[in-house]
């Protein structure tokens, strides 16, 4: 019996998390080996994973959105985003601080843990940011469409930004809209100070037309 219990235990503690997050508004399936999950509000979490390279499955109706290996470490969460059908890496976080379960339900500590033998990372973006929830951001979303010019759309980001913050990957889905390249690079670089995951705003080098205007953006990265 004691054998038993003191297994579980290490099996328990040996276990990792792999959460998900999907920008673009739709209903997803996401398989992870071959549990399934869905979700309409963009995220989608999975516990107690024990194989450290299990296969990641995005399906959206009939289509297989991305298949892909992924690899995960035990007592760590890994927090993945979808963008334009590829997967980048938000955050790799300690699921146990002496020894008992510290994280949020998404992609932070809570905040028993600011102090204690072990203190959690600074700057956490929960104590940081006010970032909008899914449904927040996908209220928006719909109603950013909806702008035709470049202008209105600007005026829409001004007035989400001034008291909320976006991820990279949000910020990268309203600047793709955008319908002159001049104009996205001025707008990148002003949301850049206001983005909640500043380690991740390099991916958005990809969304220029013109090169110069790439190598603008990552000069101005490279100078913050």
């Amino acid at each position: 019996m004691l054998f038993a219990t003191l297994s579980f235990a290490q099996n328990y503690h040996s276990a990792a998390e792999v959460f998900l997050q999907i920008v673009s508004p739709g209903k997803y399936n996401v398989y992870l080996d071959e549990e399934l999950v869905g979700s309409a509000n963009g995220r989608f979490r999975f516990y107690d994973v024990y194989n450290t390279t299990p296969m990641l499955s995005i399906i959206q109706g009939n289509t297989v959105i991305l298949k892909q290996r992924i690899r995960v470490t035990p007592q760590q969460r890994l927090v993945l985003s979808l963008e334009d059908k590829r997967l980048i890496t938000l955050k790799q976080l300690t699921i146990y601080r002496n020894s008992q379960y510290a994280l949020n339900d998404f992609d932070g500590y809570t905040r028993d843990y600011d102090t204690g033998i072990i203190p959690p990372p600074p700057a956490l973006p929960e104590l940081n940011y006010r970032l909008l929830s899914d449904e927040a951001f996908q209220a928006f979303l719909t109603q950013y469409r909806r702008e035709s010019f470049d202008d209105g759309r600007l005026r829409m980001i001004n007035v989400v930004s001034k008291n909320s913050s976006l991820l990279s990957a949000q910020a990268r889905v309203l600047l793709k809209s955008f319908s002159f390249d001049d104009e996205r690079l001025k707008v990148a670089r002003n949301l850049y100070k206001n983005v909640a995951d500043p380690q991740n705003y390099f991916t958005l080098s990809d969304i220029f037309v013109f090169p110069s205007n790439k190598d603008d953006f990552l000069k101005y990265l490279e100078k913050q």
